[in-house]
């Protein structure tokens, strides 16, 4: 097998499925060949690559005034089935624990599939006062969901193995608005340095996660024209309050039920790194994320081995106090370490051969435009930032022209149909819910949500009924 052929992968616009499959193999992101379906490895690349995004919403959690806490992953039947009256059908999706050892239990015992009730059964004994209000916490634990549907890594899986959750809990109704606004912030602000391009949609009211009031949707779309949610922001109001006896003690010494909400993120944010920033040759990393920002490939000569070696050292030993960068020292031939290093989406990649030695400057390359140029060695740490820099807006730029072309805005319900098929469609809504089914029915998908009030004062009419229509709303295919 050549050099290329090792890393070789089908077109992404030719095949994107098998494209996908291919790149997370390849760029040893994780492994699928686990005994257990829609469950995976993680690879130390892609481990590092995931803590990498994982520290982005961190920092701006705890920037906002979230903290860190830790809850255990099992839960007892009789505290999750109090949730169940909310969400309908949950049950069985659910990995229950009937046997310790050899021993049937009396009571079966839940992997965590998600943390509402573990968290609210815990926070009706903190909570006693308005005095305890608000609380802002989160956590980034694995849940575990038995998906009935295709699996796919990282978009449809039984493991979610990066789950970031936040839950908040608030004395009042507006406080718990308030709370869900500042949850979108955060999540445009973390999509925003991930250069992922997005909308955020309110969902369906007939859509609205089970026991909430209501919930917007941050979404983006990947290159097979289909709808990625990307994380939640949910507002329940008291609704799990009564059930888990969230109560406090207002300033009058009445009992009050707390408002909460809660909000998260998977895997799915590397997935559409992954998927809208690659390309045919691989990974394409945005540098904020990227486990190696420059790489160093030395370009062995005869004779000149050894003090190539060193001035690669040298460069090495200039590059890492600013930036993560790696020397790749290996016995593979450069032509294969070049394929290798495209494929794993690296920035910039150093090339050092006789000609950079001699000269003391750098041969540069840059991944996102597949480009080489050449800069010297002095002042090396400034160039690389900009160059940096500038691959971030390229990146951003592109992902932004990617993403416009897979969205339409049909002005009636012919046009819906017709693009449908491909794209993302927005269209003109009047807010009643039999048009929303109508548009369902004849267009072949689910609505994905709307802008609240985005078309207010804009003349436009429901595609429907005629009627002023206030809102835009979004229908097409999804995973």
């Amino acid at each position: 097998m050549s050099e290329r052929e090792a890393y070789e992968v089908v077109p992404k616009e030719e095949d994107f499925s098998r494209w996908f499959d291919e790149v997370i193999f390849k760029a040893e992101i994780l492994d699928e060949r686990y005994p257990v379906k829609g469950m995976y490895v993680w690879l130390p690349y892609g481990y590092e690559l995931m803590e990498n995004i994982m520290n982005i919403m961190e920092r701006l959690l705890r920037q906002t005034g979230h903290k860190r806490v830790y809850f255990p992953s099992i839960v007892p039947e009789s505290v999750l089935s109090r949730e169940f009256r909310f969400i309908k059908g949950f049950q069985d999706s659910v990995f229950w624990v009937t046997r310790l050892g050899r021993q049937e239990i009396e009571e079966k015992l839940a992997l965590r599939p998600t943390s509402e009730a573990i968290m609210y059964e815990v926070l009706s004994r903190w909570i006693n006062s308005y005095r305890d209000l608000p609380i802002r916490i989160y956590q980034i634990a694995p849940i575990y969901r038995y998906e009935t549907k295709a699996t796919r890594p990282m978009l449809r899986v039984r493991e979610v193995a990066f789950f970031k959750e936040g839950h908040s809990f608030h004395a009042t109704y507006e406080e718990a608005v308030e709370q869900v606004n500042l949850e979108v912030w955060i999540y445009k602000s973390f999509y925003d340095e991930l250069l992922i391009p997005y909308i955020v949609v309110k969902t369906m009211p007939w859509d609205t996660f089970p026991g909430a009031l209501y919930n917007y949707d941050i979404v983006t779309i990947m290159p097979d024209g289909k709808a990625l949610e990307l994380g939640s922001a949910i507002n329940f109001g008291d609704l799990f309050a009564k059930t888990y006896e969230l109560r406090y003690m207002d300033e009058k010494g009445e009992k009050r039920n707390v408002n909460t909400t809660s909000f998260g993120i998977s895997e799915r944010s590397l997935a559409a790194v992954i998927a809208i920033h690659g390309d045919d040759r691989g990974l394409r990393l945005p540098p904020k994320i990227a486990p190696i920002q420059v790489v160093i490939v030395p370009i062995p000569t005869k004779d000149y081995e050894e003090r190539i070696m060193d001035y690669c050292r040298e460069v090495r030993s200039v590059l890492s106090r600013d930036f993560r960068a790696h020397l790749d020292d290996s016995d593979e031939r450069p032509g294969y370490k070049f394929y290798k290093w495209e494929m794993k989406g690296v920035p910039i990649r150093v090339e050092i051969g006789k000609k950079e030695l001699e000269n003391r400057e750098l041969t540069i390359f840059r991944r996102d435009k597949m480009e080489r140029m050449t800069t010297p060695f002095e002042g090396v740490t400034k160039f690389i930032d900009e160059l940096l820099r500038d691959i971030e807006r390229v990146l951003a730029e592109q992902a932004w022209s990617y993403f416009k072309q897979r969205i339409y805005h049909a002005r009636n319900l012919e046009e819906l149909i017709e693009n449908v098929k491909t794209k993302v469609v927005s269209f003109a809504w009047c807010g009643k819910e039999e048009c929303g089914h109508e548009v369902e029915e004849k267009g072949g998908y689910g609505l994905i949500g709307y802008e609240e009030g985005a078309l207010e004062g804009k003349g436009e009419r429901c595609i429907i009924c005629g009627e002023e229509a206030k809102h835009r709303c979004w229908i097409g295919r999804s995973y």
